[in-house]
């Protein structure tokens, strides 16, 4: 066990403690949040503050998949490193990103995955990425929904300064979305797990997005193998 996931417990208290008193701070649905074993969680992403708003809710130490850029910080990235957050390249098939996600997966842990790969600019649940469900899919996980709101109000994308606001999080049921089947177009199977996990994150009050689209038809930051 690491050293973050010995104090989780104690980080996640002082996280939540933080956005409470800084406006207030709402959490539903952690009981859906498996306590053992690989899942992935989904979550809608609308300011850089949303994964510490997943660290103070969520019950069990969880891993990140974060932009290399972050990492690359002198301050933030030793931080986010500690707090299991490992690299990904935006834009971009990044093999070794995959590899450790899956990885992870198969020993066990849980992993937040922001489907969107980065922050809307008007809060609206933007298009995704095919990776969430290409990875399920082949490793058999459950995929947990999650819906983020009021911290892009919170820390608006270039504030510098915490805005005191309101802010809620709520976890729904895992999706199970099954596995990879022969005789079947990968490509359908995935599309058929997005739309499912977008109606999943639209009723737990995701912003929708005018016309609706379920992932990124081009750019694809994921590409897995069997």
């Amino acid at each position: 066990m690491s050293l973050y996931a010995c104090l989780h417990p104690l980080i996640r208290m002082a996280a939540y403690a933080l956005y409470h008193v800084a406006g207030g701070y709402q959490v539903c649905g952690t009981e859906h949040i498996p306590r053992y074993g690989p899942a992935l969680v989904a979550c809608n992403h609308i300011s850089l503050a949303d994964p510490v708003a997943m660290l103070g809710a969520s019950p069990r130490a969880l891993h990140y998949m974060a932009a290399q850029e972050l990492h690359d910080l002198p301050i933030l990235g030793p931080a986010i490193r500690f707090m299991q957050a490992f690299p990904v390249r935006r834009g971009q098939q990044d093999p070794e990103a995959v590899a450790r996600c899956r990885a992870l997966l198969r020993d066990g842990q849980a992993v937040v995955i922001f489907p969107e790969g980065r922050c809307s600019p008007d809060g609206h649940l933007g298009p995704f990425f095919p990776g969430v469900a290409t990875l399920a899919l082949r490793e058999g996980c459950p995929v947990v929904p999650a819906v983020v709101q009021g911290t892009d109000r919170f820390l608006p994308l270039g504030a510098r300064m915490l805005r005191c606001r309101p802010k809620t999080m709520r976890f729904g049921a895992p999706l199970d979305l099954g596995r990879l089947q022969a005789g079947v177009p990968v490509r359908q199977q995935v599309d058929q797990a997005l739309s499912r996990l977008r109606q999943a994150m639209l009723d737990l009050g995701a912003t929708p997005r005018t016309p609706e689209v379920s992932y990124q038809g081009s750019g694809r930051r994921f590409q897995t193998r069997s």
